[in-house]
């Protein structure tokens, strides 16, 4: 098993099937990916103008890594082992973004420590997430900015340490790119940003053949967690309670009414974020409950 460094010295905003890959790693290695903030660090203080700030590189994802033996069809299993967070973090808020009224763009820069994000002295837990993980699509480059099929801006705050992501592989070695890691996002990420923070990402990879597969899949210790994203919240809450109706007839033997019934029961239909060009949504399914024959 090798151990492939993926910094942050080369970097996208596009997760792009024609990018040259920055690295290359076999199934079954480690990769640790060094990943800049979502402003590519330049917040540098506190009440920083946000005028200053080039949005062209907003949201820049450390990649892609070229994964030896990954075809067109097969699913990238990213078990993420750790998240390793700098000792600061920043925010912004700012008119016409996010879902409140406010007046005018505002950043701020917080310190991390203790294992809390300190905001003006209320200290936030931290709950470490990436934020940006996917691999690269067959058709035309997606903006870092955008979730999709593909993952992209996911902004799923269960996307920490101990969970596993599922993930297509769209063209050969799968190009996989990571970035904005957030200490702490609460579902929504209602204002536009989490608690945004450069650091490192170590993940293990493996090449899945012949898996059926409701990709972006995310799976917990206690969960199973169907994706998905469109424009529309009545859209894309749609298609994640529905992809999960559909991994439960496949994989726990269900007809569809007792699929449906048990969702009703035990799953939970939550808002990833609002924010993004594309809004997410995510259907959360208990494990234990029934048996489920999904190799993890």
């Amino acid at each position: 098993m090798g151990h492939v460094l993926v910094d942050d010295s080369v970097f996208h905003v596009f997760f792009d099937k024609d990018a040259a890959p920055v690295a290359r790693a076999c199934s079954g290695d480690l990769a640790t990916f060094v990943c800049r903030d979502c402003y590519d660090g330049e917040i540098a203080h506190d009440y920083f103008d946000f005028k200053k700030i080039n949005m062209k590189n907003n949201n820049p994802a450390s990649g892609p890594l070229y994964v030896e033996g990954a075809e067109p069809g097969d699913v990238l299993k990213v078990e993420i082992l750790s998240i390793d967070l700098a000792d600061h973090g920043c925010m912004s808020a700012r008119p016409g973004v996010g879902v409140y009224e406010i007046d005018a763009p505002v950043c701020r820069t917080f310190s991390i420590h203790d294992g809390c994000g300190d905001i003006d002295g209320v200290l936030i837990p931290l709950k470490p997430m990436i934020g940006v993980i996917g691999t690269a699509p067959a058709g035309e480059p997606e903006s870092t900015q955008t979730p999709g099929e593909h993952g992209g801006n996911l902004d799923i705050r269960n996307m920490n340490a101990g969970n596993t992501l599922y993930l297509p592989v769209n063209v050969p070695g799968a190009l996989l790119s990571m970035g904005d890691l957030h200490g702490v996002q609460g579902d929504g990420e209602t204002v536009i940003c989490a608690l945004e923070a450069p650091g490192r990402v170590t993940v293990r990879l493996t090449v899945l053949k012949g898996r059926s597969v409701p990709t972006p899949f995310l799976v917990s210790p206690t969960h199973y967690m169907t994706t998905a994203a469109d424009a529309s919240l009545d859209v894309c809450s749609v298609q994640a309670a529905r992809k999960m109706h559909r991994f439960l007839m496949e994989h726990g033997h269900l007809d569809a009414a007792k699929a449906g019934m048990l969702l009703s029961l035990q799953g939970n239909l939550r808002i990833s974020q609002v924010v993004n060009p594309k809004k997410g949504c995510i259907m959360e399914f208990p494990k234990g409950l029934i048996p489920i024959d999904f190799e993890e």
